[in-house]
């Protein structure tokens, strides 16, 4: 049936890997997603403990905050399209920095079901350690690469995580039966 959930995985067709050659799992693509994922979890851990942000801050934090710096006191709607975050995702990371007495929510005056995110004295205070931790992590992630491997590498990363939301996507609408998002391959 056209539309329903089994039509819209039925038409999605294997892709050759670019490193289905690899000699082993652990070589391949999403092993070195998961294996950067986690030497740039350490590196931001370290980073945060150096410039004693750590009893205020996580990894994955931090553009938040940015989105912040240039627009406080945004509503969760935007903020999430301006960091291209869940919802989910990011009313977790907001609880977290709330918690830690980075910002405040409060009910937007003018749409009552909007919630308004600023900053409190403390996110402000923090900022200039914020954006030094974002230089060093910087420096860090494109150290040995030279400007245009790094804008290819962006570029390449930026095409996955669009995938990987588009895949997010059809899974959603194949679970709840709104076949919204289709995908075809030619």
């Amino acid at each position: 049936m056209v539309g329903s959930p089994h039509h819209i995985l039925s038409s999605f067709r294997p892709v050759k890997s670019a490193t289905v050659g690899c000699a082993s799992p652990l070589d391949d693509l999403p092993a070195l997603i998961t294996r950067t994922n986690i030497h740039f979890q350490a590196l931001v851990e370290r980073m945060l403990r150096e410039l004693r942000l750590d009893g205020l801050l996580q990894p994955g934090m931090a553009p938040v905050l940015f989105a912040l710096y240039e627009q406080d006191g945004c509503i969760i709607k935007e903020l999430a399209a301006r960091t291209q975050r869940s919802a989910s995702a990011l009313n977790s990371l907001l609880g977290r920095l709330k918690k830690s007495g980075l910002v405040t929510m409060s009910p937007c005056p003018q749409d009552g079901r909007a919630v308004r995110v600023r900053l409190t004295a403390l996110g402000l205070e923090i900022e200039p350690r914020v954006r030094e931790l974002h230089h060093r992590v910087l420096a860090a992630v494109e150290h040995g690469l030279a400007p245009d491997e790094a804008v290819q590498v962006s570029g390449i990363l930026l095409r996955i995580i669009t995938a990987l939301q588009q895949d997010d996507a059809l899974q959603h609408s194949f679970l709840t039966g709104h076949p919204n998002h289709r995908r075809t391959h030619s």
